[in-house]
This record gives structure tokens, sequence and C-alpha cells, in this order.
């Protein structure tokens, strides 16, 4: 279809990078922080913890005025809950005090403030007394916590996100405060209960800050990775739709609609690990929707149908290689990926733009998109043009979709600055800044502007007009 591209993003479009408190700030036994879930997860072999991180803690002064230098409207991050209220109940002002100081910098240099509520550090204590996520208590837990950031930054905070990728909560046990091997029917069940109970807490969330901050905008971050079908073959199409059901409409139902997707339930149903639902919850979500959807997009996926008949339980990990009876992936040589097998596929981007907005008819927020990388300090400089290369490739998807028309508010890459990646620690970069450590080594952790740096800083003065 012939379409006449914008020649700019809007005035009113936002710019923005990505991080998450527990990948980036380090200090994780300073001042008063207590234990999340991740603290206590088995320590990958070669792979850093996230106890210093990049050391953003002790560098956020230095790491803002960088951000104002490449020219950010919005700085997406999230706040401690274990930094802030160390148990999950008291309130920390020593943590306080860091996020005051940091939003403060951030507005004095026009830099909105995404803040995301909860990015998977849950407080340990929390899952010790009732288990966390697992027990309706975790509902009331989460609105608390979330009601201590509205009154003490609702004041300078008008974008909010609620839970990030509630998807990967779900799917990483470890996250949930379960073992890793856990299997099994009543394993199944608990996952299940679980993710109900995020998108209760979600609603009540949301309906929380439309009371405190009316002004606010406030949504889930969900991490869609569209199927398209491996042929032409009509099963196989209908395997990538049942796909991207079971991968994230789900969720967003729920969210949007205060109703369970009706392939996600009958899935439920046949494998009896249907959750616990009061009528009352229902009624909330479909009264408290979100302002806007969050879209933390990296990769697609290919799916053919599944010929199994037997129905079988939901294989481990984020990326389930096949649901009996449903879909299998599949390769796809069209497709190239990344050093670490992610498939790259700009256009993924755009069909989950049009997919989501068709769906549920609300605004939109690229809220991560990235590539992660081995990069290397050659003569003092980082030339990584590989991530310019997919970071432009899926902006121009972005600028194709607003001309057509479709609500995007804004565009934040992940990442702002290095931090250490949940699986791969400091090996896999994904930031406009490098920070001079490795994951043995962690050398003066000074900040280095990679090529991206000032590719991106061009982009944002010039609207995208090259793009």
């Amino acid at each position: 279809m012939y379409l006449k591209q914008i020649e700019r993003f809007p005035d009113d479009f936002l710019f923005g990078a990505s991080t998450s408190s527990f990948q980036v700030e380090g200090a994780a036994e300073l001042d008063g922080r207590g234990k999340a879930i991740h603290d206590l997860a088995e320590k990958k072999i070669g792979i850093t913890d996230f106890s210093t991180a990049s050391d953003h803690y002790h560098r956020m002064e230095e790491d803002v005025e960088l951000f104002h230098e490449l020219g950010l409207n919005m700085y997406r991050f999230s706040m401690s809950w274990t930094r802030i209220m160390p148990d999950g109940k008291n309130i920390n002002e020593e943590g306080l005090a860091f996020y005051n100081r940091l939003v403060d910098k951030l507005v004095s240099y026009g830099i909105e403030p995404l803040v995301t509520i909860y990015h998977f550090e849950y407080p340990y204590q929390l899952i010790e007394e009732f288990g966390g996520w697992l027990s309706p208590k975790g509902i009331d837990a989460y609105e608390a916590f979330a009601k201590v950031l509205f009154t003490h930054f609702g004041d300078r905070v008008k974008y909010w996100l609620t839970i990030n990728e509630q998807d990967h909560v779900v799917k990483i046990s470890e996250r949930l405060g379960l073992p890793k091997e856990s299997t099994g029917l009543a394993f199944e069940r608990k996952l299940q209960q679980a993710n109900y109970h995020m998108c209760v807490a979600t609603a009540k969330v949301i309906q929380l800050a439309h009371q405190m901050m009316p002004d606010s905008k406030i949504g889930p971050a969900v991490n869609p990775m569209p199927a398209i079908p491996s042929s032409g073959n009509p099963k196989d199409l209908i395997a990538a739709m049942e796909f991207n059901e079971l991968s994230h409409h789900y969720i967003l139902d729920l969210h949007c609609r205060g109703k369970f997707s009706p392939i996600h339930w009958k899935y439920m149903q046949d494998r009896d690990i249907c959750p616990k639902v009061k009528t009352e919850d229902l009624q909330l979500m479909a009264a408290n929707p979100p302002d806007f959807i969050g879209i933390n997009y990296y990769l697609n996926q290919t799916v053919a149908h599944s010929e199994q008949e037997t129905i079988a339980l939901r294989g481990q990990g984020v990326f389930c290689e096949e649901e009996a009876g449903i879909y299998q992936l599949a390769e796809n040589e069209l497709i190239p990926q990344t050093d670490w097998g992610w498939n790259i596929c700009p256009e993924g981007l755009s069909i989950s733009l049009m997919d989501v907005c068709n769906r549920y008819q609300l605004p939109m927020l690229i809220t991560e998109n990235g590539l992660g990388a081995y990069d290397e300090v050659v003569d003092g400089k980082i030339h990584d043009t590989y991530r310019i290369e997919y970071l432009q490739n899926h902006l121009a998807q972005i600028k194709h979709c607003l001309s057509m028309g479709f609500p995007i508010l804004g565009y934040c890459a992940w990442s702002a600055i290095d931090l250490v990646s949940g699986r791969e620690g400091m090996d896999k970069r994904y930031g406009f800044i490098y920070v001079n450590r490795t994951n043995e080594e962690l050398r003066d952790l000074n900040r280095l502007k990679k090529d991206s740096f000032y590719w991106y800083q061009n982009v944002i003065q010039e609207r995208g007009q090259s793009i």
C-alpha cells in the first residue's frame, strides 16, 4: 500500500530511554535497602550479580546529565520496592530521598519521568510471610506500595507503569519465589492464580492513581512477540493467532476488558489450572482500564501448527518451544538473529502496534526496544553501527504507524546506559552509554558515549526527519 509518510515525528512525541532499578543502581546493601527475591537467586557462573550493577545509585547526577546531553524527553526507570520499603511494608526515608533527588534532577532538565512501580523486584520478606503474588495479600501490599509512590512523587510524575512484563513474572518461576525446577498441575495453578492477582492489583492501582492524581497516565508494560505463520497453510495462521492469544492478549483482555480471553480460558480448563475468580474483581478491571499500553518489543516468532493430540502443560521459560496441539516454534530464513538467537524483525513492531491498538483502542507507548550486543572499546570509542541500524529500522516502523494515524505517545529505547542483563550480565550491552566494567572486574565504572549516543541525539534534535 502506498502511504504518504510524515516527515518528522510530532512535536509532542516523547523520545526516551529506559532502565530498571535492580539492573542499574547497585548499592544492594546500602542505606537500608531490603532483600528482594532476585537477591537470593542462584548465581550464574561467570555472570555478575546485581550488587554493584552500573553503580547508578552513586553516579545518578552524572548519568542524568548525560541523559540531558543526549536530549531525552522521557526517562523510564523503576523505583525499587525494597529500597523504599525494605520489608515490603515500612518506609525507608533514605530510599525515598534517593528517588526524590532523581525525580527533581530529571524535572530540572525537562525530562519527563516515567516510573515503573514493579519491575521484578519483589520484597523477599513478603514472599516469606504470605507468598507474594501467589496470595491475595499480594494485591493489598502492591497497592500500599503504589500509594506511597503516588503520595511522594505524584506532584512531579505524570506517567506510570504498573507491572513490567507480567508474563515474564509468570513464566520465570523464581520471580514468584518458586523453585526453578517446579512442574506439575499444582505449580501451574499457582502461576495462573498469581497472574490473576497481578491483574486485580493493576486495576486497583489504576483506580487509585486516578483518584490521587487525576491528570496522571498509567498502564501496564507488556512484551508481545507477534507470531507470523511459517507457511501459507491456514493451520499455521490459526496457530500464530492462538500463540498471540496465549503470549500477551490473555493479560491485556483482563486489563482492558475485565474478561478472560476465550482461548486462554479454554486452555486452562482443559488442563484444570483455572484460577479462583471473583465477579467483583472482573467488574473492577472492566471499570478501570489503562490510559495507555506500554509495549516492550524485541523480537517476533514464527510458528507452525502442532500435530500433537495430547494435552500437555506449558514448557519452562519464556520461550516455550511448543504447546501440544496448538503451535510449535519454527525457523524463518528471512529473519536474521542476534548473537543470542533473538529474531531481528522491525516489522514485528508494526504488527504489535496495529494489533494492540485495533483490539483495545488505546494509545501506546514503546517502553522498551533495543539490541543487546558485545560492544568493544577501540581507541576509546564504541562503533556500534549494528545498534544504530536496529534502532533506526524500528523507529521507521513507528513513523509508518504514526503516518497511518495510530496513537503512539513516544519511544523509550532499552537502555539508556549499559546495565546488568538478567541472563548474560555485562556481556550483553544495550545502552547508548558504555559502563567500564566487565562481569569479572568492576574497573573504574566510567561512562563513555557510544556512536549510537550521538546518532540518537541527532534523531531527537531533528525529530527523526532522516529516518
